[in-house]
């Protein structure tokens, strides 16, 4: 493989709310590791088509234009209400992936998958963070320890750039991706344009759960889902999961502590240990979740 994104690097500003977006062309690239935590092995080769990726994470000035324009549909973010996270050029943060998405679709975009992110945050050699392979420092990336306990401005560190021109793509923030997340995906995932499960998984957290014929529970019970256990979801009704159990569909209860579905996120929060920095590193929070860490960038089609 090449060392770098081949070609020219090309930045354009696209969509509707006019970020600065960089191209990443068609063609393969290196995704996962192999001495990386379990949910990203395998390593493997990976081919995309071409698409286009904000160069920077969405920023507040932005954000406030979308939740303007969108006339109350969508209530401010919490750091809205801290002085420290409200400069018009930070990354807007403590939004869900709802809203993320909710933005990404108002400007003509989407959010970027697993792969594309990783695409574009690693090159086309196999590095381990966005700017090479040196160990991470203040000078190149914001995470735990860092003086400032905030986000920077989006375009901070910019000569820490990824091979194709991205900004913090390491540090500052986490970004929501479009993917489900699972830790086993990587084991068969598609090697041409993977987009992450199709359904969501149920990961049980407790050491059991009862699974009802109905979503009402009573004394229907189908059996016991253990710790550890993961199941597709096939639906859900206000605060019950219909899954697949066995041979049969059965409902489980959505309760605190119980279980969990994640959409992945990519990246790491300036309040992060400096692991999360490598470019392979996953995560995944629940869609409503909300966290001064995590913020997002767009994505668009070729």
């Amino acid at each position: 493989m090449e060392e770098a994104m081949s070609g020219e690097i090309r930045e354009e500003q696209r969509g509707r709310d006019g970020a600065a977006m960089m191209h990443v062309p068609e063609g393969p690239f290196l995704m996962g590791s192999d001495i990386g935590n379990q949910d990203e092995h395998p390593q493997r080769e990976v081919a995309l088509p071409g698409f286009w990726i904000d160069k920077y994470c969405v920023t507040n000035a932005q954000y406030r234009r979308f939740l303007e324009e969108t006339e109350g549909a969508f209530k401010a973010p919490p750091s809205f209400a801290r002085d420290d996270f409200v400069g018009p050029r930070q990354p807007v943060v403590s939004v869900s992936w709802e809203e993320a998405s909710a933005y990404a679709r108002w400007a003509g975009k989407r959010l970027p998958t697993e792969a594309e992110w990783e695409k574009a945050a690693r090159g086309l050699d196999g590095r381990t963070y966005p700017w090479g392979n040196a160990l991470p420092t203040y000078e190149v990336a914001h995470y735990a320890g860092a003086e400032t306990q905030c986000p920077l401005d989006v375009d901070a560190h910019a000569g820490a750039a990824s091979p194709s021109g991205c900004v913090q793509m390491a540090g500052n923030v986490f970004e929501w991706v479009g993917d489900w997340f699972d830790a086993f995906y990587y084991r068969y995932a598609p090697a041409e344009n993977p987009r992450g499960p199709e359904f969501p998984s149920f990961e049980v957290a407790v050491p059991s759960i009862a699974v009802f014929a109905v979503p009402g529970g009573g004394n229907l019970a189908l059996g016991e889902a253990k710790k550890g256990e993961r199941f597709e979801i096939l639906g859900r009704e206000k605060n019950t999961f219909k899954i697949r159990f066995g041979g049969a569909e059965g409902w489980l209860p959505r309760k605190a502590g119980y279980a969990w579905t994640a959409r992945a996120v990519r990246g790491c929060g300036w309040d992060y240990i400096e692991d999360n920095l490598r470019c392979t590193a996953r995560e995944g929070f629940e869609p409503w979740y909300k966290n001064f860490n995590l913020g997002f960038r767009c994505a668009m089609v070729a």
